[in-house]
């Protein structure tokens, strides 16, 4: 019977840490949303999930590629363009890639992501005999967005973009 109500006790006090941590995650995740908004990613939605957290940003794709982050990154690989140009070897190639967004903000994880799937492109491209990534654009959800911007999903734990590009010579 002791051991009954000590189990009680201990089980109280591991639900009540949970819950107050819960409350400070939910503070962490909406100062993070402000940080994300204030530079390379605009808030397009806010949480649209009633069991976890799914944020869409929309991000400057080109400012990406123009970091000091990015040159280390993808480095010498193929060369990474928006623009429609070059002959094209393999068109309408699409990638889904994730970031760890424990410990880093929205925008820092939209960034990651989508450098995740810069460097995956120039992989193919290497692969394949080419030379650059043309016409890479967002296509989350089927839905097409170009002109040097891309959506991101961020969740609880990770953020995701998905990627079309071509790949050229």
């Amino acid at each position: 019977m002791k051991n009954q109500f000590i189990i009680s006790i201990l089980a109280a006090c591991v639900l009540a840490a949970c819950q107050s941590s819960g409350n400070s995650a939910t503070t962490s995740n909406s100062t993070s949303s402000q940080t994300a908004s204030q530079g390379i990613c605009q808030q397009v939605r806010g949480d649209s999930s009633s069991g976890g957290r799914n944020v869409l940003y929309r991000c400057s794709g080109s400012a990406v590629l123009n970091s000091a982050e990015a040159q280390s990154i993808l480095g010498s690989g193929a060369r990474v363009s928006f623009a429609n140009e070059g002959s094209v070897i393999k068109a309408n190639l699409t990638t889904r890639q994730a970031a760890n967004r424990v410990g880093h903000s929205d925008e820092q994880t939209c960034v990651r992501a989508f450098l995740n799937a810069a460097k995956k492109f120039q992989e193919t491209a290497a692969k394949n005999g080419g030379h650059r990534v043309t016409h890479l654009h967002s296509y989350l959800n089927k839905n097409a967005l170009s002109g040097g911007q891309y959506e991101c999903e961020v969740g609880t734990f990770h953020g995701r973009v998905l990627m079309r590009a071509n790949i050229a010579r």
